[in-house]
């Protein structure tokens, strides 16, 4: 039933912006130490705090982020911020079970969860709005993956963003109805709809991107290794994978999740003149100046 979807405990007393050192978890982010700040704005960022109220639309290609619902709140009025990370305890035995139903096969045991809900929080400027949304990052037994719950959502006439971009987009992930009128509200596509057959949940794997498209959204692309010889795209047919490599004002460097040709400065070099100089007895033309640029 739409609404009945069963929220990770929210732990009273830790709320509002959190930057909290999550040491050597490995959730999403290709198994590396990271700090998440939790914005009040509905959404996560991984190498500082991002104050944009405004939403803006996938792919952004300028940082790592999760946004279960980017949009101008405010819960000065009402509605409160909660995050906590769990090691142990009925919370990773609650994800473990999630995990295993919607990718089967793993037999996935969760060491790591990291919690964050806005709950009943207002729209800017409407105070006594209430909505409430949860991000969900799970990591063990080398998987992490992500969840974003959906409960009430208020009706607005702001523009909502939900889903995930990385670091030159090379994944990113668009829920269906962002930046539409069925982003919010009683019929809000996010609380009704689902990629996991359980309406207002959405579940991602995020620990690997080259097996096929359940991360990339259709018509992403990334490199599938180091040499980022071959190019692969999400296609309506599936993965589609050519030898095409960086070019010239490119290199190929580490992704979120694989490998993307990132276009970098070249330097160059501007001669400003040329000077007679002599080298046993014999005159040259020699460089009065050499400018790297």
């Amino acid at each position: 039933m739409a609404g009945q979807i069963v929220f990770f405990v929210l732990l009273l007393g830790m709320t509002g912006y959190a930057l909290g050192s999550l040491g050597t978890s490995k959730a999403l982010y290709k198994y590396r130490p990271f700090t998440i700040p939790v914005n009040h704005n509905g959404h996560l960022t991984f190498t500082g705090p991002l104050s944009e109220f405004r939403s803006q639309r996938f792919p952004q290609r300028i940082r790592d982020i999760i946004a279960p619902f980017w949009t101008d709140l405010d819960n000065r009025g009402n509605g409160q911020v909660y995050y906590n990370q769990y090691m142990s305890g009925t919370v990773l035995q609650q994800a473990s079970r999630d995990i295993n139903q919607y990718f089967p096969g793993l037999n996935f045991n969760a060491n790591w969860v990291f919690v964050a809900t806005w709950y009943e929080v207002a729209y800017y400027p409407t105070s006594g709005t209430r909505t409430t949304v949860q991000a969900v990052l799970i990591s063990g037994d080398q998987h992490s993956f992500l969840l974003m719950n959906y409960g009430i959502i208020a009706s607005t006439t702001l523009s909502i963003q939900a889903g995930y971009d990385t670091i030159g987009s090379t994944h990113y992930y668009v829920l269906p109805g962002s930046f539409t009128s069925a982003a919010s509200g009683s019929n809000s596509n996010f609380r009704l709809s689902s990629n996991v057959n359980e309406p207002g949940r959405w579940a991602f794997r995020t620990d690997h991107g080259s097996t096929g498209c359940e991360l990339v959204q259709l018509g992403g692309s990334f490199w599938s290794d180091s040499t980022c010889a071959q190019k692969c795209t999400c296609t309506s047919t599936g993965l589609q994978c050519r030898n095409e490599p960086c070019s010239f004002s490119q290199i190929c460097k580490p992704a979120s999740f694989q490998f993307s040709c990132q276009t970098v400065p070249r330097g160059t070099c501007t001669i400003s003149g040329m000077a007679p100089c002599r080298f046993m007895s014999q005159v040259f033309l020699c460089l009065s100046a050499l400018t790297l640029v």
